[in-house]
């Protein structure tokens, strides 16, 4: 058999294109990770409260690199699961959640990391609460590491939430 030297030069340079070419991929949370009532017990409060996205654009971001793969996020779509996560678990502890109340709480994700490491890749979710009245607001860290990026993503938002939820000023603003 017999190989010709302009087909081989040929196919090469069909090839050379998908060697350099990027794959893209929209990463977003999967499932939610309840948060254990020994982590955080009932929340006691008299008002009736509503969680809405302050996201208000849905559009997708580029949040990370790495190689040649390229990974983007609607930060509105991270936002919508965080509200119906964080309405559930709020649920849970004895707060009445009503789509419509005077007592709003805006929630939006304003920011978003990745870093890969030997094992384990890393998300970093910023989680921004925010009283519709303004006077009180406070951003949440969410930071997990996991063997592929689902589990990381789903690990951080599960943490950001148990945060929220955690926290004596939340707490307080919502019966404030």
């Amino acid at each position: 058999m017999r190989i010709y030297p302009k087909c081989i030069l040929a196919l090469s340079l069909l090839m050379l294109p998908l060697l350099f070419s990027a794959c893209s991929q929209v990463v977003y949370p999967r499932g939610s990770i309840p948060v254990a009532m020994d982590k955080v017990g009932p929340i006691s409060t008299n008002k009736v409260i509503s969680l809405v996205n302050a996201q208000t654009e849905s559009k997708l971001t580029l949040v990370a690199v790495q190689g040649s793969n390229k990974f983007f996020a609607d930060f509105k779509q991270w936002s919508d699961f965080i509200v119906v996560q964080l309405g559930t678990e709020l649920e849970k502890r004895g707060v009445r959640v009503k789509p419509e109340s005077d007592y709003v709480f805006k929630v939006s994700v304003p920011n978003l990391r990745f870093f890969w490491g030997a094992w384990s890749i890393r998300c970093i979710v910023n989680v921004q609460v925010e009283r519709k009245d303004g006077k009180w607001a406070k951003t949440y860290e969410g930071n997990n590491a996991g063997q592929n990026i689902n589990r990381a993503i789903d690990g951080a938002v599960h943490r950001a939430v148990a945060a929220i939820i955690g926290d004596p000023d939340f707490q307080r603003a919502l019966s404030e």
